[in-house]
C-alpha cells in the first residue's frame, strides 16, 4: 500500500527481478495536484487492491513516464485510468509507438509545473531523464540518475550492485555517465539542480534521504558536475 514520503507526497514499491535472478525494486512516486486528483511518477504495476488506496488519495489525473527506460508497466496504468493525462520522455514516442502519450516532457508545459516542476537532465539521450522538484516539501524525486539501492533479494544481487558501485550508498551508475553524450550538457544540469533548494530526495530505485540531502545531491553528481564549462564571469 501506498506509504508517505511527505506531505503531498505517497509512494510505493515494486520488487523486479531481472534475468539471472538480478533484484531490486521501483518506486512509484504518488503527488497530490491542486485539483485534488494525484500523479503518478513511474507508474509500477498496479492490481485492484492497490488501485483501490491511490484513488482514495483522489483521482488519478495524471501519469507519467520520466525516462526513456521507465515504460514496461506504463501501458497498463493508462488502462487502468483511460481519462489520465499521459505524459512521456522525449524518446519514448518514436521507442514505443504502440503506446499514446498526450505530451511530451520538454516540449508541452504542465499545467501542474508549479507542484512538481520538471528539470530536463541533458546531454544522456539514452536516458532522456526528467526528474522533478516538489517545491512545497523540497523534495527531488529521480528516476535512473542515481541510486540508494539496499533491501535485495539475495547474495548475486548483492554483489552485481556492490561492483556496480551502488550497494548502501547513493551514488550514480557509471553507465549512465558512460552514455553522456554531450557532457558540458549534463554538467550545466548537473549544477541547475544544485541550484534548487533540496531537503529530501526520492530516487526511484532505493531508500528516500531524509538528512543532508543537498549535500549527497553534490556527492552524487560529483563527477557529473566536473564536466560544467566554467561560469561566465558576471554572468
Amino acid at each position: 500500500m501506498p506509504t508517505p514520503i511527505a506531505p503531498g507526497l505517497q509512494g510505493f514499491e515494486h520488487d523486479l527481478f531481472m534475468p539471472g535472478g538480478l533484484h531490486f525494486r521501483g518506486r512509484t512516486t504518488i503527488v497530490r495536484l491542486p485539483t485534488g486528483g494525484v500523479l503518478l511518477h513511474s507508474p509500477n504495476p498496479v492490481d485492484d487492491a492497490l488501485a483501490a488506496e491511490i484513488e482514495a488519495i483522489g483521482p488519478v489525473e495524471v501519469l507519467v513516464a520520466p525516462n526513456n527506460l521507465h515504460h514496461l508497466h506504463f501501458g497498463a496504468a493508462a488502462e487502468r485510468w483511460p481519462d489520465a493525462e499521459t505524459w512521456a520522455a522525449p524518446g519514448l514516442p518514436a521507442k514505443r509507438p504502440d503506446l499514446t502519450f498526450d505530451k511530451v516532457l520538454g516540449r508541452d508545459t504542465p499545467s501542474w509545473a508549479h507542484t512538481f516542476q520538471p528539470h530536463f537532465i541533458a546531454g544522456i539521450p539514452w536516458m532522456d531523464e526528467h526528474v522533478f522538484f516538489h517545491p512545497e516539501t523540497g523534495t527531488l524525486v529521480v528516476t535512473d540518475l542515481f541510486f540508494h539501492i539496499h533491501d535485495l533479494a539475495n547474495w548475486g544481487s548483492r554483489l552485481f550492485f556492490r561492483l556496480y558501485g551502488v550497494y548502501q550508498k547513493a551514488a550514480q551508475s557509471p553507465i549512465v555517465r558512460f552514455m553522456a553524450k554531450d557532457k558540458p550538457a549534463a554538467g550545466r544540469s548537473a549544477r541547475a539542480l544544485l541550484a534548487l533548494p533540496v531537503e529530501r530526495l526520492v530516487p526511484a530505485h532505493g531508500r528516500v534521504v531524509d538528512h543532508d540531502a543537498a549535500a549527497v545531491l553534490e556527492r552524487v553528481l560529483a563527477r557529473q558536475l566536473s564536466w560544467a564549462p566554467p561560469e561566465l564571469a558576471g554572468a
